[in-house]
Formats: structure tokens, sequence, C-alpha cells
């Protein structure tokens, strides 16, 4: 099921329900429990991320039920233990619900694994898709999407919330450090299927530019 809402609605929606959920993601949003060592080693785009460091990040992967294999197709941000918020694109060909797995509080995924998730990793279905009503996929505007979690989520050690940006806030008015979290291969000719979080450092700037950092050396 894919239901299509403008952009105000859909981050009402986002905030309202991180608002109202207090069951079992009632702690603080954007709290890393496991900091990742700065100057970590290298991989391909980046650097390699400790479990727990980004707990919020869930991989959202297409199953295929004759094989009873999940793909790792596109990331999102746990905002409650019943939502979260990826990218409109992810679902212009795979629109159905049942098309879908959900896995939390994973570090290192495998493309195509055919075995259950085990702890402290979290497995769920998607019971809604909702995306932008104009995301318009040849320029990828408003390119938003929120995910019904089914059954809820529980927070705990490698699994918590990431924080939304206030309403309207728009970019820093000065330029700050951020981070680009994701899933990427170890190294250049990595083991085929196996892929760890991937590390992207930019600089946000006054106009909301991305300025590379310098990526470090051996």
């Amino acid at each position: 099921m894919v239901e299509m809402l403008p952009t105000a609605v859909l981050l009402v929606l986002a905030v309202s329900v991180v608002a109202k959920d207090n069951a079992t993601c009632d702690g603080p949003c954007g709290l890393r429990f496991r900091q990742n060592p700065q100057g970590s080693g290298r991989i391909v785009g980046g650097q390699d991320a400790t479990i727990g460091a980004w707990p919020w990040m869930v991989s959202l992967q297409v199953f295929t039920s004759h094989n009873n294999r999940r793909y790792h197709a596109c990331g999102g941000t746990l905002l409650n233990s019943h939502w979260l918020l990826t990218a409109a694109h992810c679902f212009v060909s795979k629109k159905k619900v049942y098309d879908w797995r959900l896995i939390f509080g994973a570090r290192e995924i495998v493309y195509g694994n055919d075995k259950p998730a085990k702890p402290p990793q979290q497995e769920r279905y998607v019971e809604k898709i909702i995306m932008h009503e104009k995301y318009v996929p040849s320029l990828e505007h408003n390119d938003i999407a929120l995910v019904k979690i089914t059954p809820p989520v529980p927070c705990g050690q490698f699994i918590g919330t990431g924080c939304l940006p206030q309403f309207r806030a728009g970019p820093p008015r000065v330029p700050q450090a951020c981070w680009v979290a994701g899933w990427g291969f170890l190294k250049e000719k990595g083991e085929f299927g196996k892929e760890c979080w991937t590390l992207s450092p930019f600089i946000a700037g006054e106009a909301g530019s991305r300025v590379p950092c310098p990526r470090p050396h051996h």
C-alpha cells in the first residue's frame, strides 16, 4: 500500500509520530551508544564504523519469496518504534509492502541473505508506505517517504531514534561538520555480499553546499 502526501503533511506526520510514541523509544533522539573512534581504518568512500555508532540506521531490504532472500536496497532513519524516514525513490519499482523487510541494529549486512536476523539485529515488516505526492523520479524532487513498521521495533543497546530538524529550520547558518552514514564494501575488492557501515565526512556550508572533508590517510 502506497499513499501520496504533500511535504508539509508528510513532515508534520513525521514529527507527530515521533512526539506521540512513548512506549519503547522514549529516550533522547540522536544518542550514539558506541562512539566511532576518529582515525579508524579507511574503507571505500569513508571510514569503518563500530557497532552501535549509528543506532537509528535502518536497512530496507527487498524480499524475494521464491528463494526467501533479502537484498539491501536503501537506508532509512528510525523515528520511533512505529515509523522510519527514507527516500521515495526506493519504491519506484517496488511499491508493495510485502516486497520489503526492515533490519535494525545491523552493522554488517549480507546482500542476498536467507538467514533470520540474529540479536542484536531485529527484523520487521512494512505495514504502510507514504510517498511525497509531488515526488518526481526523473529529477528526484521531493524525494522523501515514511514507512510504517510492523510489529513495532523496540529501542535498546544498538537500536535508537534519529533526530529531525526543527520545522522550517533551513540549512545551517554557519558551517558545520556533518557525517553521512550508509553501507558500503570494506575494500575495493571486498567479499561480494558483505557490506558494513561507511562514513563519509562533509562540511555543511551556509548555503547548504557540501564540501568534502580531507580523507584520512593510512
